[in-house]
């Protein structure tokens, strides 16, 4: 998924050595999306995946300052569509059941999904979840998490400002960066 993003996109090479050192993780099995939110975003955040018999997101992060904690779910989809298996799993295993995998006692600041590419009918399962969970959500593509990634290089976001984007109970969009 993020290697064919990058082949398209940046064809001759011509990325940051950031996005080279993302691409390379990626490859190396290592999880690259939890380093980008440690390293780029400074957050806390705990690589989980499926933990033994526990059904848990891709990754845990935790903000101390404002007191809240959100779930990341990777997808490996070009059009992802939250059917009902999965929309199962992020309300009733990820969120309700938040404290199955996580010892930190803040609330769910938001979760939001990174994928290839979304179905046109995304923001409306995304808001189907956040109206059932009380949780607000969204989706990324791959391609807009990159550019997230490259604008942060360039003018820090604040935790502030990376939780109103990504809380948006929708697709984020290169206009909502």
């Amino acid at each position: 998924m993020i290697e064919k993003y990058l082949q398209k996109n940046y064809p001759n090479g011509s990325i940051g050595a950031f996005m080279a050192s993302y691409f390379e993780m990626a490859f190396k099995g290592k999880d690259a999306t939890t380093e980008i939110f440690i390293s780029v975003f400074k957050y806390k955040a705990q690589h989980l995946g499926q933990t033994g018999s526990k059904s848990a997101p891709d990754i845990l992060l935790i903000f101390d300052e404002d007191g809240y904690q959100s779930i990341i779910d990777n997808k490996a989809y070009s059009e992802y569509s939250i059917n009902g298996d999965h929309h199962n799993r992020m309300v009733h295993n990820y969120i309700r059941n938040i404290k199955n995998y996580s010892s930190c006692k803040y609330p769910i600041g938001y979760f939001s999904y990174i994928a290839g590419g979304f179905i046109k009918s995304i923001d409306k399962q995304i808001q189907t979840i956040a109206n059932e969970s009380g949780v607000n959500g969204s989706g990324i593509t791959v391609g807009n998490f990159i550019k997230l990634i490259e604008r942060n290089q360039i003018k820090p976001f604040s935790h502030k400002e990376l939780r109103k984007i990504f809380d948006l109970n929708k697709q984020i969009l290169l206009e909502d960066i």
